[in-house]
């Protein structure tokens, strides 16, 4: 049933072309109502009037996603979003805020293993973990196939009706992505022995990469990407989680959707007992 839902924008997924709709972002977001994390779709983003950003609350007509085993999942009538807040860290007091929606109780595992867990037993698909460590990010190049395939989808996406976008447009010349980058990291839980490689799929990501590309080539573009992920993800400056989530058909297999990085929070300050005066 349609209602009207208030949620918190935390992600989104690098875009996807859709035969129904050309062009998706996979969108994470908080529940007002719930304090749980979901995904909404189908999202074009990129030719809303007025596109959202990270950490805008949006109030939206919503419904769950029937289709989907999934439960986080929901569906939209984008038509009906409107941006109506925003919660800022312009102000180091302001991370709090953030901290208390999107590390609820219910959203934060202690590892992968327990996220992985919930999933075999509920359909859990979203969660965050803090890494313990990040041992290495890198980046792969993605095979001649993957780009075969990004170039058909294109292809058969150009020849739907679209819902929302005019397929003249051509996406704003949506770009191939031929990099992955990819975190390992051990969990902070002493029962996780494994040390986990995943893909990461932040949008964010690959915009400062296609910007890095435009302006440096691509071998300094690569390492000032990984650079920048490796600073958003030191835990002697913030305090690291990882945003995973799967597809429907790998419920299984998680991957890095969001990254969220508040700076530590120093330790509050002692006072000191008032000083005895002397007797003499």
């Amino acid at each position: 049933m349609w209602t009207t839902k208030k949620f918190l924008i935390w992600g989104k997924t690098y875009p996807e072309f859709s035969k129904t709709y050309y062009e998706t972002v996979c969108t994470g977001a908080v529940d007002a109502e719930t304090g749980r994390l979901v995904r909404i779709y189908p999202v074009t983003l990129r030719y809303m009037k007025e596109p959202f950003k990270a950490y805008d609350w949006i109030e939206v007509e919503a419904e769950r996603n029937t289709s989907d085993f999934r439960p986080e999942s929901f569906r939209i009538r984008q038509d009906t979003l409107k941006v109506v807040g925003h919660v800022d860290t312009k102000k180091k007091g302001d991370w709090p805020e953030r901290r208390r929606w999107i590390l609820g109780p219910k959203n934060v595992f202690a590892s992968v293993e327990a996220l992985q867990a919930a999933e075999a037993a509920d359909h859990t698909s979203l969660g965050l973990i803090r890494p313990r460590e990040i041992r290495r990010v890198y980046m792969r190049k993605k095979p001649d196939a993957e780009r075969d395939e990004w170039d058909r989808q294109r292809a058969a996406a150009l020849q739907q009706k679209e819902l929302f976008v005019d397929a003249e447009t051509e996406t704003q010349d949506l770009q191939y992505m031929p990099v992955q980058y990819r975190a390992c990291f051990r969990c902070d839980d002493p029962d996780c022995k494994t040390e986990h490689d995943l893909s990461i799929l932040d949008w964010g990501v690959y915009v400062l990469s296609r910007r890095e590309y435009a302006a440096r080539g691509p071998a300094m573009a690569e390492q000032k990407v990984i650079e920048k992920i490796e600073e958003l993800l030191d835990p002697s400056k913030r305090d690291p989680f990882l945003f995973l989530g799967n597809t429907k058909g790998h419920s299984q297999s998680f991957m890095i959707v969001g990254l969220f990085h508040p700076p530590i929070e120093p330790a509050p300050k002692v006072a000191e007992p008032p000083r005895q005066g002397s007797l003499f």
